[in-house]
């Protein structure tokens, strides 16, 4: 991982710890692989303690991420779960079983 891609996993990380630090932070997908190309997004998956997230609780997410995307020029594409319902309805979807596969935790 090279330096500016650090230190978007670093904005990443902080914007959402910030806001909650009980958050789990999963970075999936290309850069995950070390496959990354120029015009790849950022695949991250927020997980959080609350019993249901609601459009509202996703758009507060992607509202702070949305700064990061503006000031590294970089798309993020964010997937928001409550960690039961993740743990409990996603484990069965190719989604839940790739990230399991090849995520890793900021």
């Amino acid at each position: 991982m090279n330096k500016k891609e650090k230190h978007i996993i670093h904005l990443i990380k902080s914007k959402i710890q910030n806001k909650n630090p009980k958050a789990e932070v999963i970075l999936f997908g290309s850069h995950a692989r070390g496959e990354a190309h120029e015009d790849s997004d950022w695949d991250i998956l927020i997980l959080l303690n609350n019993l249901k997230v609601d459009r509202n609780t996703e758009m507060e997410y992607r509202d702070e991420l949305f700064d990061v995307e503006m000031e590294v020029g970089e798309a993020i594409s964010t997937f928001i779960y409550s960690k039961e319902k993740w743990e409990t309805l996603h484990n069965i979807t190719p989604l839940y079983k790739n990230i399991k596969k090849e995520g890793i935790q900021l």
